[in-house]
This record gives C-alpha cells, structure tokens and sequence, in this order.
C-alpha cells in the first residue's frame, strides 16, 4: 500500500478529486498547513504538494520516495541543505493557456488604450485615441519550455515575429529564430516585447540587468511572468524612470510580497500583479499524478522529473 500525504491549502480539493479517481494501492491522508503535514510526512512514501509547505516537512518524511509539485516553480525545494534523496517531478503542458491569456491580455489592453479609454468613460469624454496593434511587431520569449511554446504560437496568430532564446541551440515551432548560450545580448537588440519565462537558477539569475535592459529598444515592454530574480529590480526602476525602456507588466518580483516601499508600484509605465498570472487548479494537477502515479507503481521513468543542479 502507498500512502500518499497532500500539504496543499486546497488539500480537500485534491482529496475529492483524487478519491473519484479510484487510484490503486493508495491511501490518501491531507494537510493544509505543514504544522498537521509534519505529523503525517513520517509514514507518507509520496507527497503531492505545494513545495513551500513540502520544504518545511522533508526532515520529517522518513518515507519518502517522490514528490509531486503541485506548482510549475519548484524553487522552495532546490536551496542546498534541503535533502534530494527522492525523485521531485513538476508540472508541464499546463500553464501555456493562462499564461498566455495574462501576457497578451495586459499588451492589447496597452496597445489600444482601454485604461485611457476607460478613464475618459468615468469623465464622460468622447474622445478617440491614436493605438496600434501588434501584428508585424517582434516579441521575444526568453524560455522556450512548454509555456514559451504556447505564447509563441498565441503570438502568431496576433500577427507577430517571434524571437526565441533557450539554454541550447535547436529550432523551436513557431519561433523564427532561436538564440542560445552567449547570444543573450544579441536576442534583445530588436524587441518590441521582451517575455520572460525561464525558470530562476544560478544562471538566469539577473539575466535582465542594466546593461540588458541598456539593450532593449527604448519602446520595449518587458513581460515577467518567469520567476521574480531574472531581473535587477533596482535596474529595471531606474530603466522605467529614465525612459530606458517603454514600460513593464510583472506577475513575478525578487521578494514576494513586494515591499511597500518598492518604486516599482507608483511608476506609471509599470503594471503590478500578485503572482496570479497562471493559477494552480487542482483539475489540471490531478491529471498529472495520476499517470505519473501509474509510472510509479510499474516502476517506470516518472514524467516532468526535475534535476535538482538545473533547477527545472
């Protein structure tokens, strides 16, 4: 019998769910906060789970074998210390659909001025506005996983080139041309939207620093929808403020809440939004541990196996 602890604040959710699924040799124990988790992990061989409260009971998951993440961001599990002893899969093939709703959503309510438009509607103004729209322009993707595949072929259908940029070299569908490696600075030359979605490693780590964001075209939008560290914030609000670069969305910051005293809320070519730009929805998680569950009980290759070095 396996037994399988879910630590997630939805953790009823995921019990209905999981429970109508009628999974074999399972038994399925729950905990909303890692307090009950602690008291659970110790005789649990797997976790399905929000890391952040996965990370706070791995000393005590004597058991423990496989972790299924409940979010695509896996960054609670991988600082050195944190034991690796047991295999951690992630979440893919997801999150393209929302993500690429958030990006293009926020860029066409930009581009054609619906904030304008609606704050001459509460002064009662009739008044037209000068707008473009986004086909013929250039969009960037640095990521080109599963989510950067999906805005890439959401981008083509609005009309736009897509520029892509990946750890290695290798052609990618829908994407025009792909960078790789030290062609970083080369990728950002002729942007009129750069998009963020690469995961936060050692690596990536301030890959938008001043002197990328000095290479970006002076109208460029940067989309963060990646991970909060991929850029110098300090940077980027000295760009914002300067006229460096036409503006920012960000769903992802370096700390989390962002602090109330970060210049990035009341610059008005910056969009603030809480980390809310793909939501978790245990629907689509389900799906995903059950087949890694029967991967796991014939003792096959689980799917979306994260390496701990990489990060993702």
């Amino acid at each position: 019998m396996n037994r399988a602890l879910i630590l997630s604040e939805d953790a009823e959710v995921y019990r209905r769910l999981l429970e109508a699924e009628a999974l074999p040799e399972l038994e399925i124990r729950v905990a909303e906060d890692a307090t009950r988790g602690r008291e659970l992990a110790p005789a649990s061989n797997i976790i399905l789970g929000k890391p952040a409260l996965v990370a706070e009971v791995l000393d005590s998951a004597e058991a423990l074998e496989w972790v299924q993440s409940t979010y695509a961001g896996v960054d609670a599990l991988l600082p050195k210390g944190l034991r690796r002893d047991y295999t951690l899969t992630g979440v893919k093939d997801v999150f393209g659909p929302l993500m690429s709703e958030y990006v293009f959503g926020w860029l066409i309510a930009i581009e054609r001025q619906f904030f304008a438009l609606r704050a001459q509607q509460r002064e009662h103004q009739w008044a037209e506005r000068d707008y473009r729209g986004l086909a013929g322009r250039t969009m960037g993707i640095a990521g080109l996983g599963s989510i950067g595949q999906h805005i890439a072929a959401t981008a083509n259908h609005f009309g736009l080139e897509v520029l892509g940029y990946k750890r290695s070299p290798g052609e990618v569908a829908g994407v025009k041309r792909v960078y790789a490696g030290d062609e970083w600075q080369d990728f950002l030359g002729a942007l009129d939207y750069l998009v963020l979605t690469l995961p936060d490693t050692a690596a990536t780590r301030h890959m938008l620093d001043s002197t990328a964001l000095a290479r970006l075209p002076d109208h460029t939008w940067v989309v963060n929808v990646g991970r909060g560290p991929l850029i110098d914030s300090d940077a980027l609000a000295e760009a914002l403020q300067d006229g460096g670069i036409g503006g920012a969305v960000l769903d992802v910051f370096e700390e989390e809440p962002l602090p109330a005293d970060s210049p990035l809320w009341d610059l008005e070519n910056c969009y603030v939004t809480p980390h809310v730009a793909a939501a978790s929805f245990p629907e689509d998680i389900v799906g995903i541990f059950r087949r890694n569950y029967e991967h796991y009980r014939r003792g096959e290759e689980l799917d979306y196996v994260i390496d701990f070095q990489r990060g993702y």
